[in-house]
């Protein structure tokens, strides 16, 4: 069992099962149908997945999109295999109250020698999935506008640190030639 990939699959059924995921948006229809009929804002709400990956931590999102693509036919993914692996992630990982292994075996139909194998399985699927995944993102997030400006930022930066350094030096650099003509010129005079 990787401690990591379990640690990982923890934090994502935590975050799956959290009431934090219950959170909604206002429909702006809704919203023009009230305030039309009283005035008042509306409170019909829309719950889309949005904001559920917004609710996630990057590295539950990251989790959560592996075990999709676990769950899609080849090449890409595992097919059936991934969907049983997808499964046993939510049940094992994202039912609240966490239920005992035999009960999670019971609600797979599986034995728990079987169970054992799946879930190594899946820290086995996801151990591979996990780093293309992160690259893939990576490179995605390296292409977004706000990427390439915060990149452009810090060269600006960079490049302002190293003017004031060139600055600093040329300042210290005529305080010393002025220091030096002061010793020559008490020394001229005496």
């Amino acid at each position: 069992m990787n401690e990591v990939i379990e640690a990982l699959l923890v934090r994502w059924g935590e975050e799956q099962g959290s009431p934090a995921l219950n959170v909604s948006i206002r429909s702006p229809l809704g919203s023009m149908d009230e305030e039309g009929a009283r005035g008042v804002a509306g409170s019909r709400c829309l719950l889309t997945s949005v904001e559920c990956n917004a609710a996630l931590s990057p590295a539950s999102s990251l989790v959560e999109q592996a075990l999709i693509e676990l769950a899609g036919d080849e090449p890409a993914g595992l097919g059936s295999l991934g969907r049983v692996l997808r499964g046993l992630a939510v049940v094992r990982y994202a039912r609240q109250p966490r239920l005992q292994v035999r009960e999670q075996c019971a609600a797979l139909g599986i034995s728990q020698r079987t169970y054992r194998s799946r879930v190594s399985d899946l820290h086995l699927a996801l151990e591979d999935q996990l780093p293309r995944l992160m690259r893939r993102r990576e490179v995605a997030e390296a292409a977004l506008p706000s990427s390439q400006a915060a990149k452009r930022r810090l060269e600006h930066a960079r490049l302002a640190a190293k003017a004031q350094a060139r600055s600093k030096r040329e300042r210290e650099s005529g305080l010393r030639a002025f220091a030096r003509a002061v010793k020559l010129a008490a020394k001229a005079q005496e």
